[in-house]
């Protein structure tokens, strides 16, 4: 689990991430214009967590993130294995997480559908 200490919103990791879209036509995390590998484990990479406050966090972690943010935005699990590259549906179910609004936005469809009986 990763433990973030966010000073304000323009440092949330989140607003980190989003910085990283178009500086690359196909991969989000570069160096040097190089795609970063799964074995990340330099100087610069570990005074990057360090400066941040971040603990605890390998560069796969990621691929948690980037998939959750998918399920949260709507897509669907057989979208989301192609895209990730997963062999099986429950694969991408350890790896994608819904958000508890879209837990309860589902769960809500239920009464909608109740009220207008």
């Amino acid at each position: 689990m990763c433990s973030v200490r966010v000073r304000d919103e323009q440092e949330s990791p989140e607003v980190k991430l989003k910085e990283q879209i178009g500086k690359h036509p196909r991969y989000c995390f570069t160096y040097e214009g190089q795609p970063m590998r799964a074995d990340v484990t330099n100087t610069a990479w570990h005074a990057a967590l360090k400066r941040s406050g971040i603990k605890d966090f390998r560069v796969h972690d990621l691929r948690h993130t980037w998939a959750s943010w998918h399920r949260q935005a709507g897509t669907s699990c057989d979208e989301l294995k192609d895209l990730g590259g997963w062999k099986s549906r429950p694969m991408v179910g350890r790896y994608a997480k819904f958000a508890t609004e879209s837990l309860l936005s589902a769960a809500s469809r239920i009464e909608s559908r109740r009220e207008g009986l």
